[in-house]
């Protein structure tokens, strides 16, 4: 969780963080105490207040973003009942496949596939498999509605995290009595919807006592984070495209219009700028599996920066394509095109004469074939791309950013301000509180002067890469069509069983 502090031309003046890790249980089930959430949040507010108080700073609002899809259970009081069920967890994973007749419905009304990843399935197994933690449940939250909840005392949530349950009816932005129905639940559990870039409540004494905040501060729901992320960009018109790698990866593009993909592959949510949409493309695990296998192969007797600074030494000393080695990056299940949340992670074409770096490049070029597919996917679907715009932790990466280049077979563009998700967050608030009357003169306003580094494909990289997407995509088909994946699932389980 990170804090900034921002002042009134979008500039930070100071940063607090604070650092959490779920909790992968196996068998594709990913947890997190939500008291983590409540520690951080009070910490990181409590540290930037001390900041504000030295500098004779005031702080006029808090404006809030957060990851969309994790499901905590919570009593009257906002106590959670259980741990969260975090967005990359697949408990759900049966529920959903007994809802596939419904798909193409489903995702007319809400933009989404049905997939264990969004809110609904998960409150849905709350209810049928924890039915005592339904029953007492008063709220079925995700992170930023507990987060608003500590600062406000009000259990609200707004459109974009909405259009992320399978609840939401994008064309009503209202909960769906035909949706709650299929999935089981009660319409009363859920927070109620108010629009996003909006002051949803002020903060109380309770928020105070915890971190020295005065009450009544405005509390301001920007959205989700990948819809920050994007504001923050500049990614408000059509034509541009923003790359996010965080945990999982996200391609967004802007939409003037409600615009649904035919063939479902590619999603539609609620954008924060209020009329508006996003086009979003997902790939769920990145970062994960890139600490995954920094952890695994290099983490013995090192220090964290240590390990990623020889890892990233030895994959630059890999060549272009990693001596043959194909990373399919499906270590928690796949997402978009087809949401196969049976797909499991990969290394093919390994010989003795594989090194670590090999495997290392292998799994950076993995990941920037999976998300180059979903660029292509929103290029089929929306048309040309006028500009890429990349950020996220393996950005740090140069490395990886050719790499971007090269398998997008395009330009693209790293802002010098990274954290454009809580700019993001900024942009919305400032519209919120009438500091700027539009998004883009907010937006503009905050990154005036600012550059980017670009980074161009080098030819004879891209034609290594097109060989090696087709290769990736092909041993994935040949996998799945073989029912490898499924063969998987029933061996875990007749071991569960065992066990």
């Amino acid at each position: 969780m990170r804090g900034s502090l921002f002042d009134e031309h979008g500039e930070a003046q100071t940063t607090s963080q604070a650092s959490y890790c779920p909790c992968y249980l196996g068998d594709g089930l990913v947890e997190q105490n939500p008291e983590t959430w409540a520690a951080a949040l009070f910490a990181v507010t409590r540290e930037i207040v001390q900041w504000s108080e030295r500098s004779n700073a005031s702080i006029d609002a808090v404006s809030v973003t957060a990851q969309r899809s994790s499901a905590i259970p919570v009593d009257q009081n906002g106590v959670p009942l259980y741990n969260a069920i975090m967005w990359q967890d697949l408990r759900s994973s049966q529920i959903c496949n007994s809802m596939q007749a419904h798909t193409a419905a489903v995702y007319e009304k809400t933009g989404l596939r049905i997939s264990p990843v969004f809110a609904a399935p998960k409150f849905s197994w709350f209810q049928q498999q924890e039915p005592c933690i339904y029953r007492n449940a008063y709220k079925l939250l995700v992170i930023p509605d507990y987060l608003i909840f500590l600062m406000t005392g009000k259990f609200v949530t707004d459109f974009t995290y909405g259009s992320r349950t399978l609840l939401m009816d994008l064309h009503s932005l209202e909960w769906d009595d035909d949706l709650l129905k299929l999935f089981k639940l009660d319409k009363e559990k859920l927070c109620c919807l108010k629009r996003q870039g909006s002051v949803i409540g002020h903060t109380t004494e309770s928020f105070k006592s915890r971190t020295g905040i005065r009450i009544g501060t405005p509390v301001v729901t920007a959205g989700g984070d990948q819809q920050c992320a994007a504001l923050g960009a500049g990614v408000m018109k059509n034509g541009s495209v923003q790359v996010t790698t965080g945990t999982g990866s996200f391609v967004i593009a802007s939409s003037d219009e409600l615009k649904l993909d035919p063939e479902m592959r590619v999603l539609c949510n609620v954008s924060a700028i209020p009329g508006k949409f996003i086009l979003e493309a997902s790939i769920l695990t990145t970062s994960a599996l890139y600490s995954w296998i920094a952890n695994t192969l290099y983490g013995e007797g090192a220090g964290k920066s240590e390990i990623f600074h020889r890892l990233e030494e030895e994959a630059n000393s890999s060549p272009v394509g990693s001596n043959g080695v194909i990373t399919l990056p499906y270590f928690q299940g796949r997402g978009s095109s087809d949401w196969n949340t049976l797909a499991k992670g990969s290394f093919s074409n390994i010989t003795l004469a594989t090194t670590r770096g090999d495997l290392a490049r292998s799994v950076l070029e993995g990941i920037a074939a999976e998300i180059a597919e979903n660029v292509d996917l929103l290029v089929e679907h929306r048309g040309e791309i006028d500009t890429v715009l990349v950020a996220g932790g393996l950005t740090n990466l140069p490395l990886f950013n050719q790499i971007q280049a090269d398998m997008y077979n395009r330009s693209i563009l790293l802002p010098s301000n990274k954290e454009t998700t809580s700019l993001g967050a900024w942009v919305s608030a400032a519209v919120a509180l009438g500091i700027h009357t539009t998004y883009a003169s907010a937006w503009e306003v905050a990154t005036k002067g600012s550059s980017a580094m670009t980074y161009s494909p080098i030819e004879k990289n891209v034609e290594i890469y097109q060989r090696l997407k087709a290769d990736k995509e092909h041993l994935y088909k040949v996998l799945e069509s073989a029912g490898v994946y499924t063969r998987s699932l029933a061996f875990q389980t007749h071991a569960t069983r065992n066990i």
